[in-house]
């Protein structure tokens, strides 16, 4: 799980000495290019890792969004492969990673402005103005989405100009600093660690779509908070079946036995017998849901019953992901349109909130 990230100046080399060092370590060379593939492919969301105005997150809560989704595609990459990350923000992303390189590729304007010249046959005019444009792209990116520029030399471990050094000489230099830093000893992670990872980032990611699209479909108003939404995501992403508030338990009557006081856990998991009630990290509402949850518990023993912080998701997915038979799990196009999802019970309450 080695990650050398290379962040360079538009002209000076850096993408073909991020391709050579891939190749000559066999790493898996990441591209903005590319992760901006996997989120129209997997995600459905057309955003620009260049900077591109129309395809940019420009609201600063967005943004953020942005980089995190960014951050959890890379490091769920980063779990089963060693990378070579060509901008894309690595420098930040893995800056705590002890198992990481940063490499930054510099060089003199005109020189950068001669390689343009010499690669893509541009007038010299036109290569200043590409190394401009390309250069104000990158800093807005950066900016908005991470609130750092990438041209501060204490963020990288190797700064090298390539004013007066081949290619060859370059990748040579990323390659005995890579040495150097033994990357190639701390090897891939356990499978049992490689998927909690994935489920991690999985979890980071279904956070971040979730939070870019609720304010935009109707559809996704059933649910009481944001947080079971999240939920539902991950269980569909993991082929659980679930119903949402499917039976509402009586837990208290006055003196004429009318109900007074009623619980409706969030989730119930058929295949388990199992409910699954979510809650926040405010304590007033964790003390209250404490007591129902008790209650129910009393009067009803036979019920199967399991109060959830957000940061218990992952051992429980992770118990019924590694447990559930392939058979069981409904198809992805299913999951992603919601289809066969929900499954209201006869709680009239529950029927109208689940529609």
């Amino acid at each position: 799980m080695a990650i050398i990230t290379i962040s360079y100046q538009h002209g000076s080399l850096g993408e073909t000495i991020a391709a050579e060092v891939a190749q000559r370590l066999s790493f898996v060379l990441v591209t903005p290019a590319r992760v901006e593939e996997i989120m129209r492919e997997r995600y459905q969301l057309d955003y620009s890792l260049s900077g591109t105005l129309a395809q940019a997150p420009r609201d600063p809560q967005t943004s953020k969004v942005f980089a995190n989704l960014i951050s959890a595609i890379l490091t769920d990459m980063a779990v089963l492969n060693d990378l070579v990350v060509l901008e894309c923000g690595g420098q930040f992303i893995f800056r705590s990673f002890p198992n990481a390189l940063h490499v930054r590729i510099v060089a003199p304007r005109d020189i950068r402005a001669h390689n343009l010249m010499q690669a893509a046959g541009l007038s010299f005019e036109k290569a200043l103005d590409e190394m401009e444009e390309h250069e104000r792209r990158q800093v807005r990116f950066l900016r908005t989405s991470f609130r750092r520029p990438a041209d501060a030399p204490e963020r990288y471990d190797l700064v090298i100009n390539t004013a007066g050094l081949q290619v060859a000489h370059a990748v040579e230099i990323v390659l005995q600093a890579a040495g150097l830093k033994n990357l190639a000893d701390y090897g891939m992670v356990s499978s049992e660690s490689a998927a909690r990872a994935r489920l991690r980032n999985q979890i980071r990611l279904i956070r971040s779509l979730t939070r870019l699209s609720l304010e935009t479909s109707e559809s996704l108003h059933q649910f009481a908070h944001p947080s079971e939404l999240v939920f539902a995501r991950l269980l569909d992403f993991y082929g659980i079946r679930w119903q949402y508030e499917p039976r509402t338990f009586p837990l208290n009557y006055d003196d004429k036995g009318n109900i007074t006081e009623a619980f409706s856990p969030d989730f119930y998991l058929p295949d388990s017998d199992l409910y699954v009630e979510l809650t926040t990290m405010k304590q007033s509402l964790v003390t209250k849901k404490n007591r129902k949850v008790k209650r129910l518990r009393e009067l009803y023993p036979e019920v199967k019953i399991q109060l959830l912080y957000q940061k218990d998701f992952e051992d429980l997915l992770f118990k019924y992901a590694t447990r559930m038979p392939e058979q069981e799990r409904v198809s992805s196009d299913a999951r992603r349109s919601g289809k066969g999802s929900v499954h209201p019970g006869t709680d009239p309450a529950a029927d109208r909130r689940a529609g």
